[in-house]
């Protein structure tokens, strides 16, 4: 049996491609041959940790090559733009005319872009006909389980793994930059938020309950961090058009590794988290299980210990930050995410048995063919 995961891998870390590298280590420690085609923002680079593409008619005919090699699919996705959603769904045909049908794993949570659609339209079809294509699926909760099965998908076929797992939570304490340390002493609190420069980060929002905030408490500071390269030129120019002294309460990083990134969380006031499209967050489980407080966007889904605020209400996000601040010590000791389980170990127990299955079949198939 030989997998290949097609999805993203570090670097840039993100929590897609920290869950691909562990799970890639998982199923290499049981002695099967997996192997990754990188589609992050470094997939033209040449590197011995995995196969890089270098365009649309280089990935087709990777794709094809490991497909007639005997490999099998696992392939990453969600519903928040169409490039990726043409990349899976090229994967999954592929893997229906050479008999293998891929294990489709769908990121993020309830409430994306193109995702989930009860009315006709042609994103309803279009993920219809991908979920269709598809052997087994994986989803990382029960309301995204039911949301796919709703579009006439057999329940047996859809599992709901957390994408949080134990291994989220195994990293060293390092030294911090000299920059980071300098802000983190120069202010009173620090907020961490991880961001991209996407719509669904809703900075705009952010950025206008930052401005709310430091009224009442001008002291605070606010990290912004997670920028992969080419968004940070970007996410740069909308801060420098701010007045000097809401600049200078932003510190603007990019990407960190995971023992800087647990590191600066671990030494944070609190967690912000914007976007509604995530469902249930590996960065909001890894704060709550660090003990930091988080102030997340309502999306019905979050942990109990989550405060949470009305999806782009500034106002309502500023009344939050204040909340957290007045009653901290009460706040902080009912942070807590205890019991983290090894999905891990389980998303590679899917996929495995989805491939064995599926490697039985095809050969019982080729058998009675003879």
């Amino acid at each position: 049996m030989k997998i290949l995961q097609i999805g993203n891998y570090p670097p840039p870390l993100c929590g897609w491609s920290i869950q691909t590298k562990l799970l890639v280590e998982e199923i290499r420690r049981r002695g099967i041959t997996c192997d990754v085609l990188n589609l992050s923002e470094n997939h033209r680079r040449k590197s011995p940790d995995y196969i890089d593409v270098q365009n649309g008619l280089d990935y087709l005919c990777k794709v094809i090559r490991f497909a007639l090699s005997g490999y099998h699919f696992q392939v990453h996705v969600n519903g928040q733009d169409t490039t990726g959603y043409l990349l899976a769904l090229a994967a999954a045909i592929i893997g229906r005319l050479t008999r293998c049908p891929v294990a489709l794993s769908w990121r993020g949570g309830y409430q994306q872009k193109y995702f989930p659609r009860a009315e006709a339209s042609v994103a309803r079809w279009a993920f219809q006909l991908l979920f269709r294509l598809a052997g087994q699926i994986s989803c990382n909760s029960t309301p995204v389980k039911s949301a796919i099965e709703r579009y006439g998908i057999d329940s047996a076929r859809v599992s709901a793994i957390p994408g949080f797992s134990a291994q989220h939570l195994d990293f060293r304490p390092v030294v911090l930059s000299a920059e980071i340390e300098t802000f983190l002493k120069q202010r009173e609190m620090a907020f961490f938020c991880y961001v991209s420069f996407r719509p669904e980060y809703q900075l705009p929002v952010l950025r206008e309950g930052m401005q709310q905030f430091r009224k009442l408490y001008p002291r605070a500071g606010f990290v912004w961090l997670g920028f992969p390269c080419k968004e940070m030129a970007a996410a740069v120019r909308f801060v420098n058009d701010w007045p000097e002294g809401e600049r200078q309460s932003l510190l603007l990083l990019g990407n960190l590794t995971h023992d800087e990134f647990l590191t600066l969380l671990s030494r944070s006031f609190a967690v912000i988290r914007t976007p509604m499209c995530d469902g249930v967050s590996a960065s909001v489980l890894e704060a709550l299980a660090l003990g930091i407080p988080v102030i997340a966007s309502d999306n019905e889904h979050r942990p109990d210990a989550v405060v949470t605020f009305r999806d782009g209400d500034a106002e309502d996000l500023c009344r939050k930050l204040i909340h957290v601040v007045s009653h901290y010590k009460q706040i902080k000791q009912q942070t807590r995410f205890e019991g983290a389980e090894d999905n891990i170990a389980r998303t590679a127990d899917w996929l495995l048995a989805d491939s064995a299955s599926t490697e039985r079949f095809a050969r019982s198939n080729l058998a009675h063919a003879d």
